[in-house]
């Protein structure tokens, strides 16, 4: 399967999916919960936790006390009426365009920025046992969004991911100068040779140091990196295969 395909395919689960779960309400418009909620959230994240019907009461006050001039409280009653209506569909459209990916990589991103910004999982320092943990605690969460191999895969590439972080001579690097511009999924989703990396790094590089100096690098730098990204993105690079 090829880049392009499968960007395409986790572009379309997190900007069409959440469009294609909209609801009608009665009158023929939207359901409040799609119009107040997809601001700040994706339907999906919304709704792929099961909770009973206090505890949604509880996360709507809580979503409206953060600003009371966007929801009302009759408003968060009627949102909270649209989430216990609608969720068994929701659930069911979610994990019914779930995703398999031979590539542990494009499986984290996946799952994961459901909720969460890839940033600051990576940040993250962890035994394996810990990520076991962690990602066995968020698939306890997902609805059965992930599944219990999907959980095992994404905390091995966990692991073995942030361990090379720590340890490889160019992840500290990475880190401060790549990870203070760019979405860690917007990375994660490349895959090139040593030549692409090179020129991506080298103009990122260039671009750090004419408006950006915060990131700016030396070319040693920028060698390390582009090692760094060809041994964990390269494109013979395959992680996290069951």
């Amino acid at each position: 399967m090829g880049r392009s395909l499968l960007l395409g395919i986790v572009l379309f689960c997190h900007f069409v999916l959440p469009a294609a779960l909209a609801s009608q309400s009665p009158t023929g418009g939207p359901l409040l919960v799609d119009v107040k909620c997809s601001k700040c959230h994706t339907l999906k994240r919304v709704f792929i936790t099961p909770r009973p019907v206090e505890e949604w009461r509880d996360v709507v006050e809580e979503m409206m006390d953060k600003n009371p001039a966007w929801i009302s409280p009759e408003e968060a009653q009627q949102i909270v009426n649209d989430i216990i209506n609608t969720w068994p569909e929701r659930v069911q459209a979610i994990t019914s365009e779930r995703k398999s990916y031979e590539d542990a990589r494009f499986l984290f991103v996946d799952r994961c920025t459901l909720c969460h910004s890839i940033n600051r999982i990576l940040l993250k320092d962890k035994t394996p046992e810990e990520w076991k943990e962690t990602v066995e605690r968020m698939r306890s969460d997902a609805g059965g969004y992930i599944t219990e191999e999907d959980s095992e895969r994404i905390a091995r590439f966990l692991s073995e991911r942030v361990d090379v972080l720590k340890e490889d001579a160019g992840g500290n690097i990475f880190v401060v100068k790549c990870l203070i511009c760019h979405p860690g999924e917007q990375i994660l989703m490349e895959t090139h040779d040593k030549a692409g990396w090179e020129e991506i790094v080298k103009k990122m590089q260039n671009i750090a140091r004419d408006t950006f100096p915060m990131a700016r690098f030396g070319n040693e730098e920028a060698a390390l990196v582009v090692d760094l990204l060809v041994k964990t993105q390269g494109p013979k690079t395959h992680t996290g295969s069951p």
